[in-house]
């Protein structure tokens, strides 16, 4: 599973509604835990209600008729006040981190939430955390587990993590990869792709699994890559291939007494290992130093030197593995006498010319 982009739902996966208990306290004294409970069962009894008869209403208003429902004897402006702290929720300890360390390993953070755009940015301003983008159930006039709410989500690359059994399970029978965050809630029906204990677990375990060490086994060389007459390349660690930023490596097979033309890779290092075979090198003002590696040698090009490659046996192929510090194909072709002009198999592409 390759992951580009977690959507998050918010109410109890980012936030943590069991942290309104606490400020509720001042309005209705130690009742407010198993008020806080009650409240929160209607808040969703009733946006699966409004799903049944295909009607609709803002979350901000589900959540006022929620409460109405349940302490019918509390006054209205006391309602208001505690309605508004759904604007102010505590985030889990571990969420703030979480998000950054997805942010550091370049994968796209969302909130899908039944909350309105409104509440949703505000929740967010207030408890700290940092997102790419906002989804709200409001933009489909539907509420979570309608499939329509998570049909906002792109599919391919997109893991959803909910911290609620119910959301998880609606969101896998919607044909989203998911992730379950098991704080001890019952679990959703349908066996999630990924079951995680906290969000800095889930964070760790998408950071390091899909962004940490890769094998690229020798089976899997890519050999899309520019070809010559004589000489066969292929790709192992590049930006597409393996996510690297800032370096190239891959295998060259180099024919029988295959030559390059002078040049150099203007600011680019580069790093040759010989595996089979006989390399010699020509450098200088007028290629006038010569050196040669065998099998296990490994040869340094510095920037900026012009130089020569050489296949210096006219029987055996050359067998080498190239490592660059950049992606692109720096190449500047020189005008010069070669000590050793190219002959034969001459090696040409868009980098050796």
């Amino acid at each position: 599973m390759h992951v580009e982009r977690v959507a998050f739902d918010l109410y109890g996966t980012l936030l943590d509604v069991g942290g309104l208990a606490a400020r509720l306290r001042a309005w209705v004294g130690d009742s407010a835990p198993e008020l806080l409970r009650r409240w929160r069962e209607a808040q969703l009894e009733r946006t699966w209600d409004l799903n049944r008869r295909g009607a609709y209403e803002p979350f901000d208003e589900v959540t006022a008729r929620a409460l109405q429902q349940v302490a019918p004897e509390l006054a209205a402006g006391i309602r208001e006040e505690m309605c508004a702290t759904w604007l102010s929720l505590p985030a889990f300890p571990d969420a703030g981190e979480a998000l950054l360390a997805l942010a550091r390993a370049g994968i796209r953070r969302l909130v899908l939430s039944n909350g309105t755009a409104a509440m949703i940015r505000s929740a967010l301003s207030a408890s700290g955390l940092t997102v790419d983008e906002v989804r709200s159930a409001d933009e489909v006039r539907a509420y979570k587990t309608d499939p329509r709410v998570y049909a906002l989500l792109p599919p391919a690359g997109t893991l959803f993590v909910s911290g609620n059994g119910w959301d998880a399970e609606g969101a896998k029978r919607a044909g989203l990869a998911v992730a379950w965050l098991d704080r001890g809630g019952p679990a959703p029906s349908l066996a999630p792709d990924l079951r995680a204990g906290s969000l800095s677990e889930l964070a760790a375990h998408l950071g390091w699994r899909d962004r940490g060490v890769r094998i690229v086994k020798g089976t899997e060389l890519d050999p899309n890559t520019a070809q010559t007459p004589g000489m066969s390349r292929a790709a192992a660690i590049n930006r597409a291939r393996a996510g690297a930023e800032k370096i190239w490596a891959g295998t060259v097979t180099i024919h029988a007494n295959a030559k390059t033309g002078p040049h150099h890779h203007g600011d680019l290092e580069s790093v040759i290992y010989v595996v089979r075979g006989r390399a010699r090198m020509r450098w200088g003002e007028k290629l006038e130093y010569m050196a040669e590696a065998g099998p296990g040698d490994f040869i340094y090009v510095p920037p900026f030197v012009p130089h020569q490659e050489i296949n210096a046996s006219r029987e055996e192929e050359l067998s080498c593995v190239v490592v660059r510090s950049g992606q692109e194909p720096v190449v500047v072709n020189l005008d010069i006498a070669a000590a050793e002009p190219p002959e034969e198999v001459r090696w040409i592409d868009s980098i050796h010319h």
